[in-house]
């Protein structure tokens, strides 16, 4: 059983056997697609928020943040957590009304309607390249810790990881996804309170403030403007418009939004996933802060060689059997709770907005849903597998950020056309977006700071296409849904 011990592995099999259950339980009640997509419209608010919140968080929060605090970056990242507040208030005035007053399930169809079905299938692809992206990423990171406190075959735990969250997500569908992730959360906030406690409890008492001081690990400002370098007005303005863009144009959050029974409770479940955000970020920044003055006061022979593998070294090297399994067991949930939600939702809308959208032939609905399990599990095998591309990386909160400032570049933008009350003309928007990329381009081939990406590129986007809009159709307003082409 290696360092890992039979105790620790008992823990981490007794959960892993429980997100299978979970997903049998619910598979039952799944009869219908709209049950496997958005749960009949049935689940709690208190339930969706917590889910959004697992989704949000993933183990890009759970391993990254403290790597990033424990290495070069110090606090310079936490100035984004505060602007949470800013995107929720935008989500539940603008976004989600208009989603549930649509009836959407694929939020692209709402694309489709306000503008023309190339922007819907612009949305749908962009979804899918990003999905593939995120759900690989974390899967590897997620795998990476656990090949560290164990020793297992990083490929193998990969593999295996991958296998058994499809497994799940197809069985039980949405519903299982926001069961399970509640379910995660828990566990992944109890992982990280117990880490922290078992950091503090060993560094002298004053030690951890004063040395992390010293050695500015709370750094918090980078004033200087340089537009190749990551600065406090580039880390805010990101912020704000991924986040909006996060919880607007994502499939995978906003389908969240029509599971519950009303816009209010759907609301509700939008501030509880985004506020309760802030504090969690904050204790997983303290965590890697705590690591660094740890290992300053207690240092090792041989630390890992990557910051994104320090916070699961600390605990198989440092807590007790069946508590050390319990917290990779959180690494686990950190990781499932983003990955089920983009497997469902890129299976909803390869259904929703290509076979659907495009089929000759009248379908039934037990066809669609046999489809849509058979695309979760395709998505599963394809993260498997570009997951394995990812060995190599560092620091992977930059990565991640990188790969969704090019894979969603221009689709805020698109959505704030589709928003106004005004008619979009269609060539108008596809000129933005096409100018996005072209920006987009441009910023990285100058060495333009990947934080930028997003802030530059969907600014051209709705700037061209309201400007070539207002052009062809002056300021006539739109129906309140136009009639999709």
């Amino acid at each position: 059983m290696g360092r890992f011990g039979v105790t620790n592995y008992a823990v981490l099999a007794l959960y892993l056997i429980a997100m299978l259950g979970i997903g049998w339980w619910c598979s039952r009640r799944i009869q219908t697609t709209r049950s496997f997509f958005i749960a009949d419209g049935r689940m709690n608010f208190v339930l969706v928020g917590i889910s959004i919140l697992g989704t949000y968080l993933s183990a890009l929060t759970m391993l990254g943040l403290p790597a990033m605090s424990y290495g070069i970056h110090d606090w310079t990242y936490v100035v984004q957590l505060p602007f949470l507040v800013l995107t929720a208030a935008v989500i539940t005035r603008l976004v989600l009304p208009a989603y549930r007053d649509a009836g959407v399930i694929s939020i692209y169809e709402f694309l489709e309607r306000r503008i023309h079905v190339s922007v819907r299938l612009i949305g749908s692809i962009s979804f899918i390249v990003m999905s593939m992206a995120r759900m690989s990423i974390i899967l590897y990171l997620t795998s990476l810790a656990l090949h560290t406190a164990t020793g297992l075959p990083l490929v193998g735990v990969i593999v295996v990881m991958g296998i058994i969250i499809a497994a799940y997500t197809v069985m039980g569908g949405i519903e299982a996804v926001i069961w399970t992730d509640a379910v995660q959360v828990g566990i992944f906030v109890f992982g990280a309170l117990l880490t922290l406690f078992y950091i503090l409890q060993d560094i002298p008492p004053g030690h951890l403030f004063a040395v992390a001081a010293e050695n500015h690990k709370f750094r918090l400002l980078i004033p200087e403007l340089k537009l190749k370098e990551i600065c406090t007005l580039w880390l805010i303005l990101e912020t704000v418009f991924q986040t909006i863009r996060i919880y607007g144009t994502q499939q995978d959050i906003a389908q969240r939004y029509m599971t519950t029974d009303s816009t209010a409770r759907a609301n509700r479940s939008v501030w509880i996933a985004t506020v309760g955000y802030i504090p969690l970020g904050l204790l997983f920044y303290f965590i890697g802060t705590a690591l660094f003055v740890y290992y300053n006061e207690f240092p090792v022979a041989e630390l890992p060689a990557k910051a994104d593998q320090i916070y699961p070294f600390f605990i198989v090297h440092t807590l007790p059997a069946g508590l050390a399994g319990l917290v990779v067991a959180a690494f686990f949930a950190a990781s499932m709770s983003s990955i089920d939600s983009s497997m469902n939702s890129a299976s909803t809308i390869c259904v929703e907005d290509f076979v659907k959208r495009f089929s000759k032939r009248e379908r039934s609905d037990r066809e669609d849903l046999v489809l849509a399990r058979a695309l979760t599990l395709i998505w599963g095998v394809v993260t498997i597998l570009v997951a394995l591309v990812f060995i190599k990386a560092e620091y992977v909160q930059i990565l991640w950020g990188k790969a969704m400032g090019i894979s969603t570049n221009g689709m805020l933008g698109l959505l704030a056309l589709a928003l106004l009350p005004m008619r979009i003309d269609k060539y108008a928007a596809l000129a933005g977006f096409a100018a996005a990329y072209i920006a987009l381009a441009v910023m990285m081939r100058t060495g333009v700071n990947f934080l930028l990406w997003a802030v530059i590129g969907n600014t051209i986007c709705f700037v061209i296409g309201l400007g070539i809009s207002l052009l062809i159709n002056g300021s006539k307003r739109a129906p309140a849904m136009a009639p999709a082409e």
